[in-house]
C-alpha cells in the first residue's frame, strides 16, 4: 500500500507532462476556419474598402490575385516554426502593407484617393473601438 501511494503521484505527474504537449499542439493547430474568422475580425472587411471605388471587372481580377498571393505568403508565415509569435505578427504587418501598396498601383488616381480615405476611416474605427473588441 505504501509503495503504491509513493507511485501514484509520480505516474500522474508524468501523465500530466505527456498530455500537455498535446493540448498546446491542439490550441495552436486549431482549425483555419475559426483562424481566418478571427483574422477576418480583427482586420476588418477589405472588401468594404473596395466597395465604393467602381472597380472594372479586370481591376477586381488583378486585386482578387493580389489578396490570393497574400493569403498563400501569409500562410506559409503563419506555418514557419522557427519564427515567434511577435516576429510572425510583423511580417503578417509587412505582407498587408504591400498588398496595399500592389492594389492602390491598381486603381486610377480618383479611386487611390478614394481607397486611401477608405483606409483612413477603417484606421480611425479601430482606434475608437475598446481593446476587447478589437
Amino acid at each position: 500500500m505504501n509503495r503504491i501511494s509513493k507511485q501514484l503521484p509520480i505516474t500522474a505527474s508524468f501523465i500530466l507532462l505527456s498530455v500537455f504537449p498535446a493540448i498546446s499542439y491542439a490550441q495552436n493547430n486549431a482549425p483555419d476556419s475559426a483562424q481566418g474568422q478571427a483574422m477576418h475580425e480583427k482586420h476588418g472587411d477589405h472588401n468594404a474598402m473596395l466597395a465604393n471605388l467602381n472597380l472594372t471587372d479586370d481591376q477586381k481580377t488583378q486585386i482578387k490575385q493580389i489578396h490570393e498571393g497574400m493569403r498563400s505568403k501569409a500562410e506559409v508565415v503563419k506555418n514557419d516554426s522557427s519564427l515567434s509569435a511577435d516576429q510572425k505578427e510583423a511580417k503578417i504587418r509587412d505582407l498587408r502593407r504591400d498588398t496595399h501598396e500592389q492594389v492602390k498601383k491598381v486603381l486610377t488616381p480618383e479611386q487611390r484617393k478614394q481607397f486611401e480615405e477608405n483606409m483612413r476611416e477603417h484606421r480611425d474605427d479601430k482606434q475608437q473601438q475598446p481593446p476587447a473588441s478589437r
